[in-house]
């Protein structure tokens, strides 16, 4: 339940408990309450029957969270965030509150299969056994009253590239920039204030939510753009937080949008140092960054036309541009599996054999998170919590295009902002302890975003992972051990002998998938190597 997916409305700092399947988003209907002065409201939980079957033998609580949608109003509509607690057989230990990533991602508690899930992730992890696990859908998500989704407004292709024979010639930017404009339109013609849709507001619902629980003490994790709505709490509601457990951290003040080149240039720079010194990796084929200019450079002067066959679907094609190919390999650094094929999809591709990029691209468009992500609620919180003027990417020339073309620089403009958040505490008095867990392959959040919160926050950690991208905790199990350690104990330095077997990534070929398939004709001038 984690993952930052990127830029194109898809940069989620959010997915772990990655899910096969498609499951249907059940929407209920949108219903405000009429307004009333947010200086005399009362939030409450307001227990419920559970929507979904609770599974044998297993204890459950529903309810939802009634807040108001601006804080910063004298009057304001109320809305309902659905919130589900995971009892245990017996309670030991101070609660815990799962942060979602995202922003726009739901927690996935909509149904019995989402709950299974939950509770195969609580039977998996020593760290979770007798604590009760809270997770809710964060405003404007899932099931959340009102979503801000934009499934009724956006198009699959337009948003996948994709087209459905060779000839067919669609201007995506343009596509793009309207079904933007219908999404933030069919949201305000609702009513809904799209500027309450951010950090500071849902650090306030996750305060408000202890209180309406009659919760004396918990326990914080966050996950992927969680993390930055528990370091919010943390700034402003220190008080009865236990501990706090960051997984894949993003800052408060980063504008993480002009950070892509800086990040992905680190990524980049340890694969081919990994491969490097990897037998099986190099294989004699040169050096990766060569590689990688090469065929950037190639696709930029002729994308290459690929030919999409999933088994029982019909068959499309997209064409790859320099910059898209860029974005797949961005994209591949968030999962450890992925990781480890990167090199061999890098030298296949630049031996013009393209079933590797075929199966990427493909895998890489049917993500099942499109159909529920809030893209309305993402848009609302990057572009409310601020984004500063675009940084210098002259020190990284191969990445330069692909960092500028940047999908919030002409979304944002579009989409109504709030006043600028007003500037952060300090959190170097911090006394509450804080764990960070960091993959050293991270694109998204790297390692040194979280070297620079222990710096400046008191009380704090971090345990970097070997050979691990985007979201620690679902990747490996020392994960795990780690923050059950750091639990029992969280005043004491994390001893965890786990962190000795972890490894680098070993490097191997992706399985074919037959069912992919891949026709055009290559650039003239991508010679076979």
């Amino acid at each position: 339940m984690a993952a930052i997916k990127h830029r194109a409305c898809l940069q989620l700092l959010g997915l772990s408990l990655v899910w096969v399947s498609v499951m249907p988003l059940t929407l209920l209907a949108i219903m405000l309450v009429v307004a009333r002065p947010a200086s005399a409201l009362q939030t409450e939980f307001k227990p419920a029957p559970c929507w979904f079957t609770i599974p044998r033998d297993r204890d459950m609580t529903c309810g939802h969270l009634m807040v108001p949608e601006n804080r910063t109003k004298q009057e304001s509509p109320i809305i309902k965030l659905p919130v589900v607690v995971f009892e245990p057989d017996r309670v030991r230990h101070e609660p815990v509150v799962y942060l979602s990533g995202g922003p726009g991602q739901p927690a996935r508690i909509e149904n019995t299969e989402d709950i299974k899930e939950w509770w195969s992730f609580i039977d998996n992890g020593e760290w979770l056994r007798g604590r009760r696990l809270i997770v809710l859908d964060e405003r404007g998500v899932g099931l959340s009253q009102p979503s801000l989704s934009c499934s009724e407004h956006y198009t699959a292709k337009v948003w996948g590239g994709i087209i459905t024979k060779p000839s067919e010639s669609i201007d995506f930017d343009v596509a793009q920039k309207r079904e933007v404009a219908a999404c933030r339109d069919g949201l305000l013609s609702r009513g809904i204030d799209l500027t309450a849709y951010n950090t500071s507001e849902i650090a306030a619902d996750i305060h408000d939510l202890r209180i309406a629980l009659n919760i004396d003490r918990w326990v914080l994790f966050g996950i992927s753009y969680g993390t930055k709505v528990a370091l919010q709490v943390l700034e402003d509601h220190p008080e009865n937080i236990v501990a706090v457990v960051l997984d894949s951290t993003l800052p408060l003040d980063v504008d993480y949008v002009d950070q892509d080149a800086a990040n992905f240039d680190a990524a980049l720079k340890k694969l081919e140092k990994d491969c490097d010194t990897d037998n099986d990796c190099a294989g004699g084929a040169g050096k990766l960054s060569s590689l990688i200019g090469e065929i950037v450079e190639q696709l930029d002067a002729q994308p290459v036309l690929l030919r999409l066959r999933n088994e029982g679907q019909p068959t499309t094609f997209t064409r790859v541009s320099g910059d898209d190919f860029l974005e797949l390999l961005f994209n591949q650094f968030y999962d450890r599996d992925s990781i480890e094929h990167l090199p061999q999809l890098i030298k296949s591709t630049a031996d013009q054999d393209y079933g590797p990029l075929a199966q990427a691209v493909g895998f890489d468009g049917l993500d099942d998170e499109s159909t529920t992500f809030a893209d309305g609620m993402h848009l609302s919180v990057v572009c409310n919590d601020g984004i500063a003027p675009s940084a210098s990417f002259t020190q990284f020339p191969l990445l330069d295009h692909w960092a500028r073309d940047n999908f919030y620089s002409w979304a944002c403009p579009l989409w109504p902002s709030g006043k600028q958040v007003k500037p952060h505490k300090s959190l170097a008095q911090n006394t509450v302890p804080v764990l960070l867990l960091s993959g050293d392959y991270d694109p998204a959040t790297p390692s040194r975003w979280a070297e620079q919160i222990v710096k400046n926050t008191g009380h704090s950690q971090m345990v970097v992972f070997r050979g691990v991208g985007h979201d620690v905790i679902d990747t490996t199990e020392c994960g795990g051990e780690v923050v059950s350690d750091f639990l029992a104990n969280p005043g004491a330095k994390i001893t965890s002998t786990c962190l000795g077997d972890m490894a680098g990534p070993a490097f191997s070929a992706p399985e074919r998938d037959p069912a992919v398939l891949v026709s055009g004709s290559a650039p003239a001038s991508m010679l076979k190597r």
